[in-house]
């Protein structure tokens, strides 16, 4: 007889599934609002300014809490319908965070985004999705 050991505790129930995404939202906002504040404290020239740039509260957290929305749910249907949920969602994220990166380079230069501003851009990027693929697939217990 074969035994499968696995290092995470995948969600077995939606309310669990729910709560992990929850986690990984907070924890992705706290992560992402203190890479804000560092770049605030450091004086970083971003290259644009205002409320509308991705740079601004408003962006972070609509943009984090739609990517906890669309992780649960790619989750939820990959549990059902694959029998490797976990391998399937982090390929599968790993495949949208790189998609994600595109915009960053190629469009943000035109909007006025300086190459600090690309980094910046780049480093919320994982600061959100790293907690999101870890609370969602349960690397991360709660």
């Amino acid at each position: 007889m074969q035994f499968t050991t696995t290092r995470t505790a995948a969600p077995t129930t939606a309310s669990d599934l729910a709560r992990r995404t929850t986690f990984g939202v907070v924890t992705a906002l706290v992560l992402a609002f203190a890479v804000r504040l560092l770049v605030g404290v450091l004086d970083v020239n971003l290259g644009v300014a205002g409320p509308t740039t991705p740079f601004a509260a408003p962006p972070i957290l609509g943009s984090t809490v739609v990517a906890g929305i669309g992780a649960a749910v790619v989750y939820a249907a990959l549990a059902r319908f694959t029998a490797r949920p976990t391998r399937n969602f982090v390929a599968a994220a790993a495949v949208v965070f790189a998609v994600m990166l595109v915009p960053v380079f190629a469009f943000t230069p035109s909007l006025g985004v300086t190459a600090a501003g690309q980094a910046v851009l780049v480093v919320l990027h994982a600061v959100i999705a790293a907690p999101l693929v870890a609370f969602v697939v349960g690397a991360v217990r709660v």
